[in-house]
């Protein structure tokens, strides 16, 4: 054991370069691009496209040099079986990556449009340029980085700045002027450093994730403080985002926190105050609303039927009190920390099917019953029809019908990276909405269309197996967890969002972070 622990060691050390290339890469785009913007909102795609391209790149090419250098022995730093030992041990989310990125090379060239499934030009930029670049940032982050804890309360602290930009842009503070030359018409749904609000609250479910994981398991009060204000914050810009995907990602985040805080008391006491603490930031918003309607930009999606209900601040105050009282009781007779196993973790999973059948439910009854003004302004996001989702409707029901048409080999492969704009012009030319679609505005449905049924299976393999093997070698480590969350978060929203350079980049970040410490560390490292 003890030659073990010093073998290990001399290989910490000799990769200590790579390493540390490694968590600057980490910081640049973890903090550096969703901060960077260069001519405010007019350029933003593309601009953010560029940086991470760049940084990625030159990660890559210094990679290489450090290699190559070893190789003739020019420097000592960098171990000469680096690339050997880092691909020895591949998992089944390596080959489903590599698996999605081949299909993703054979959908390029078979293409009716090379050109433009490997810029992606027609689209958001997403072609197979750019997925080279995620592909291979996965592999140097999973194989090459090594976990700091300080890394990602780095990424937290950038994600709360960007949070509190677009807080002061809900109360039209425009405070660096980035709205200032725009139409009037268009600068409600800019926001922040990230751009389009449904973009920005992807980005924002992001942050509510791991600061909300990081307060629910931390154990020491000054963490708990931090993360609590972190968690505070990114509910108030999640919510003043005002992009009905936010529900989404803060549904799977509230559906699944049980399964980690409720196998003991302090766990359920941390997920009530987590709950609690959301409703009464969603209080807070309607007395701002109600007292500042003419400086703040009002709530228009899902939570105006939570603001708009009269009783909330009963139901807040009734909440905070029994968390009082609860933590008196338990102090006064003793605050050891009681563990349930697995009881209440089944009572919720009977919950959930049970509002999940709730849903299914309403569903019908609006859809096929034709129900619908029973349920008041809660039908509106039931019926379902070509303008449910601000015309996703349209976009999709349209997109498999044309997908219904093409050849067998173009429904297992596609019909080429970020086609989707072309795929569909010719069908949706003279739309009622005189609108231009080149996305599907669902990540899942436009890589159906793009890669074929082969590429969405790797990726979705891809990202359910990483999930699940880092619940699995993880759950000691909270900051990973936390990721994990953020992941699943950001893959629930994706239904109804689509996939740009601006938030994905970061996701594939995210990704490589918990395949690295998965493989490469313990949960001793933790606090390193």
């Amino acid at each position: 054991m003890a030659e073990l622990n010093k073998n290990s060691c001399g290989v910490h050390r000799s990769n200590s370069l790579v390493a540390l290339f490694m968590r600057v890469y980490v910081i640049f785009i973890g903090v550096g691009l969703p901060l960077f913007v260069r001519n405010k909102y007019f350029d933003i795609l593309i601009s953010k496209y560029y940086f991470y391209c760049i940084c990625t790149i030159t990660m890559i090419i210094i990679l290489v040099i450090c290699v190559i250098l070893q190789r003739y022995k020019i420097i000592q730093s960098v171990d000469k079986d680096l690339l050997n030992k880092a691909f020895e041990n591949l998992t089944l989310t390596d080959y489903s990556v590599l698996a999605f990125y081949l299909i993703t090379i054979l959908s390029t060239i078979t293409s009716d449009f090379v050109f433009e499934s490997f810029w992606g030009n027609e689209g958001r930029f997403t072609g197979l340029f750019l997925i080279t670049w995620y592909v291979l940032s996965y592999f140097c982050v999973s194989k090459f980085w090594e976990f700091k804890k300080n890394d990602i309360n780095i990424i937290i602290a950038a994600g709360i700045f960007i949070c509190l930009f677009g807080i002061t842009d809900y109360f039209k503070l425009d405070i660096f002027k980035f709205k200032a030359p725009m139409v009037a018409g268009q600068r409600a749904i800019f926001t922040s450093t990230i751009g389009n609000i449904n973009t920005y609250t992807a980005y924002v479910g992001i942050i509510v994730a791991i600061s909300t994981v990081l307060f629910s398991l931390s154990k020491e009060l000054k963490q708990s403080v931090i993360y609590y204000i972190c968690m505070v914050i990114s509910f108030f810009a999640i919510i003043m985002g005002v992009s009905d995907n936010a529900y989404l990602s803060l549904a799977s985040l509230f559906c699944l926190l049980p399964f980690i805080l409720f196998s003991s008391k302090n766990g359920m006491r941390k997920y009530l105050i987590i709950i609690t603490t959301f409703f009464t930031v969603i209080q807070c918003i309607d007395w701002i609303n109600l007292f500042m309607g003419d400086r703040v930009l009002g709530i228009d999606s899902a939570f105006n039927m939570v603001i708009g209900f009269s009783g909330l601040h009963y139901i807040v105050i009734a909440l905070w009190a029994a968390i009082c009282i609860e933590k008196a009781i338990d102090t006064k007779f003793g605050n050891r920390d009681k563990v349930y196993g697995n009881t209440f973790k089944c009572i919720w999973i009977f919950v959930m099917v049970a509002v999940l059948l709730g849903i299914l439910y309403i569903y019908y009854d609006i859809n096929i019953l034709g129900n619908s003004t029973k349920y008041g302004g809660l039908s509106a996001y039931f019926v379902f029809n070509d303008d449910w989702g601000t015309h996703r409707g349209y976009i999709w029901r349209n997109a498999m019908e044309r997908f219904s048409g093409l050849s067998i080999f173009k429904k297992i492969i596609g019909f080429g990276p970020e086609t989707f704009g072309i795929f569909i012009l010719q069908r949706t030319a003279n739309n009622p909405y005189k609108e231009l679609f080149d996305s599907a505005h669902n990540e899942y449905l436009h890589l159906l269309i793009t890669v074929g049924v082969a590429g969405l299976t790797s990726y979705l393999v891809f990202i359910i197996s990483n999930i699940l093997d880092t619940l699995k070698h993880n759950r000691n480590n909270s900051y990973i967890l936390a990721i994990a969350f953020a992941v699943i978060s950001y893959s629930i929203q994706a239904v109804v969002n689509l996939n740009l350079p601006i938030t994905t980049p970061v996701f594939w970040l995210l990704l490589g972070i918990m395949a690295a410490k998965k493989t490469r560390y313990t949960s001793k490292s933790i606090e390193e």
